[in-house]
């Protein structure tokens, strides 16, 4: 048996934190085509591998009313894993919820939906062993309630029993744990040979022998996405499951580590550039600057860098280069200074209005300006990445506010 667990498409999903008027058009297109992209090679590897069929555990789109691009994008795919006999299961999570009929989407007949309850489908495989897999999809964004406890226990009268599951751990101390939660001694209970998860983003095993799984999303959309993106390629080996990564997002979000003290102040864009160029990427990159510094910065390259004139300077030239770099430049993080000298406010002073004003009730306040936008902007920005994140260059700026105001003020002295 050899099988495709794949999950969290979000097909048509846009990218947080770019400008379609700075990107260079053709990067553009890559962008918009990139969630498309990585899903054609996961189908491509699926005929080539020929392997007997493909889980889409959960969120294949990126909201209930799918764009007519991605459903027809879908069908075509689905019909291309038809064409090669593969068998293809879906399940759909809190981003493409629906409550329609599986017959109304013009799915190919190799294609199996489930439906809003959990329930067993079995498929016959070519050499004659026969596999269950359960499931359900989700009939409305919001499931708090644990539906692991509507899963059957694993049949002794099919080879493999597997679950297909969108949610997450009920353990998880953040708003991820209100989407279908279970724990993990809840799936082994099952006594299933495999669980294909999806929901979170990261992918990683559950267990020790990897057969409890989430494959991650297969694009990466943000910074707090980062890294390779792909599948899970699964195959038995005796009565073992062997589960192998691959990758197939064309790009790639990553960090890079840059040191204001290694670099010159006044070539600051040059340098940068020279050393993302030592890099070698060899496919596309989005990258964010992260800048660090064992000392004080200068109060107007921290201006630069927090009213985004740094940024807009490294563009302009990355717009002519990012072919030849292979990556686009996204973002900068400020430095964070730990320690500095204030002459006219006490940093034990600043330390506490910092604390007064980047917490967490101040952030779920801020949470609430959210409600009104689509589901996937809220729950990015509400995660503990994104909090941290946004702490971070509030912090940033409030300091080079700081640093401003005493230079002014010394400067009257």
């Amino acid at each position: 048996m050899k099988f495709i667990h794949t999950a969290d498409l979000h097909l048509d999903s846009p990218f947080l934190g770019l400008k379609s008027h700075v990107l260079p058009s053709e990067l553009w297109e890559k962008v918009h085509q990139s969630t498309f992209d990585s899903f054609q090679r996961i189908t491509d590897n699926a005929i080539a591998q020929q392997v007997d069929f493909v889980l889409l555990a959960g969120d294949l789109f990126d909201r209930e009313e799918r764009s007519v691009a991605a459903d027809a994008f879908l069908i075509a795919q689905l019909n291309r894993l038809n064409e090669h006999g593969i068998e293809a299961f879906i399940s759909f999570g809190n981003h493409d919820y629906s409550t329609a009929d599986p017959a109304s989407f013009g799915y190919p007949a190799n294609t199996l939906v489930f439906g809003n309850q959990v329930e067993t489908k079995q498929y016959t495989l070519n050499d004659g062993e026969v596999v269950a897999v359960s499931g359900f999809s989700f009939d409305k964004q919001w499931i708090t309630q644990p539906m692991i406890q509507d899963y059957p226990t694993a049949v002794s009268d099919v080879n493999w029993n597997i679950g297909m599951l969108h949610g997450s751990l009920s353990s998880l101390n953040s708003p991820e744990a209100n989407y279908a939660p279970f724990t993990l001694s809840e799936l082994e209970e099952k006594g299933y040979d495999y669980w294909a998860l999806g929901h979170i983003h990261k992918r990683q095993s559950l267990n020790e022998q990897q057969t409890i799984n989430y494959s991650g999303n297969t694009q990466g959309r943000h910074i707090n996405e980062s890294g390779e993106k792909g599948y899970l390629l699964v195959q038995s080996d005796d009565q073992h499951l062997r589960t192998k990564f691959v990758p197939t997002a064309p790009i790639v979000w990553d960090r890079v580590a840059i040191s204001l003290d290694e670099i010159s102040a006044d070539q600051i864009v040059e340098s940068i550039l020279e050393k993302v160029a030592d890099l070698h990427y060899d496919k596309l990159h989005f990258i964010r600057i992260q800048l660090a510094s064992q000392t004080a910065i200068d109060a107007d390259l921290l201006a630069k860098i927090n009213n985004g004139d740094l940024l807009d300077d490294l563009q302009d030239i990355n717009a002519d280069k990012w072919q030849q770099l292979n990556c686009w430049i996204t973002s900068i993080e400020a430095p964070q200074v730990k320690s500095l000298v204030y002459s006219s406010i006490d940093q034990d002073y600043f330390n506490q209005a910092k604390a007064a004003t980047l917490n967490d009730e101040v952030f779920d306040q801020i949470l609430k300006d959210f409600n009104k936008q689509p589901t996937f902007i809220k729950d990015e920005v509400g995660s503990e990445e994104s909090k941290q994140e946004i702490f971070d260059q509030a912090g940033a700026i409030l300091q080079e506010n700081v640093v401003h105001e005493d230079t002014e003020e010394d400067k009257s002295k």
